[in-house]
């Protein structure tokens, strides 16, 4: 066979792809907590030309993704870590937040988002979200040992203007990632370039609370090989300050038309 430069493929490239030119998302669930935390810590985990935003600000997000179209209507659940950001780039200047690590609980999303997207994703039990009235738990676990965890408590409906706020901070905030393949030897690029990803959420409901995060504790190289350093990473981001939490209810569509390299 020969392979079309115009094709869709991904591994194995001998068969090649569905062409989906949008995943839409018919109903999502979102946790996110954000909070403040060291300049000189968040700038060390950020590639350059990505730089800190005005404020030191991580977000620890959760996404319980339902009627997906890629997955033929099926599901699956994430969780992850977002760096505010600014892109200060030869071309492209952008304010968003840059993608620092995500686990998802499905091969297929994680795949279409590392090869495609950019997106650190990585492979990692993420159940349901567990509720017990106004309080939500989440979480991603590895070997029977949490890598994150995040609850937010005395979560309460919000009003329409809050929501619609929601949306239009969303649509004001670039999500930003970096597309990394190592050489066939592991040392250096065969591909370095950070991506924009052309996400575009609809948020119809929120609730506002109090969350709280936590890093895993009990991680070593024999048990967790392959996100022990990643989770001791994160644990350089210390929370200095909570900066509150929602939840929100709605859709979201990710375009690849809307997708690119930044420049």
């Amino acid at each position: 066979m020969k392979l079309d430069p115009k094709g869709s493929y991904f591994m194995p490239v001998s068969v090649p792809q569905r062409p989906l030119k949008v995943g839409v998302f018919e109903d999502v669930w979102m946790l996110s907590t954000s909070y403040r935390t060291d300049t000189d810590v968040l700038a060390a985990l950020l590639p350059f030309p990505f730089e800190p935003g005005d404020a030191p600000l991580v977000t620890v997000h959760y996404a319980q993704c339902l009627k997906v179209k890629f997955l033929a209507g099926g599901g699956y659940n994430l969780i992850g870590v977002d760096l505010a950001t600014v892109f200060n780039g030869r071309q492209d200047q952008l304010t968003g937040n840059y993608a620092l690590v995500m686990w998802e609980n499905l091969m297929d999303p994680v795949m279409r988002g590392r090869e495609l997207l950019g997106v650190p994703k990585l492979f990692a039990d993420v159940p349901d979200p567990s509720r017990s009235g106004d309080d939500w738990r989440v979480y991603a676990s590895e070997n029977d040992r949490v890598l994150l965890e995040m609850e937010i408590q005395n979560a309460r409906p919000r009003r329409e203007a809050f929501v619609n706020q929601l949306n239009a901070d969303q649509a004001n905030q670039a999500m930003m990632g970096w597309k990394y393949i190592p050489n066939i030897d592991g040392v250096g690029a065969a591909l370095s370039q950070p991506t924009l990803i052309g996400r575009q959420t609809q948020f119809s409901q929120a609730w506002k609370g109090e969350g709280r995060i936590g890093y895993g504790n009990d991680l070593t190289w024999e048990t967790n090989p392959a996100n022990v350093d990643i989770v001791e990473a994160l644990k350089t981001l210390v929370v200095r300050e909570y900066l509150g939490a929602t939840i929100t209810h709605g859709s979201l569509t990710i375009t690849r038309a809307l997708n690119r390299v930044l420049q």
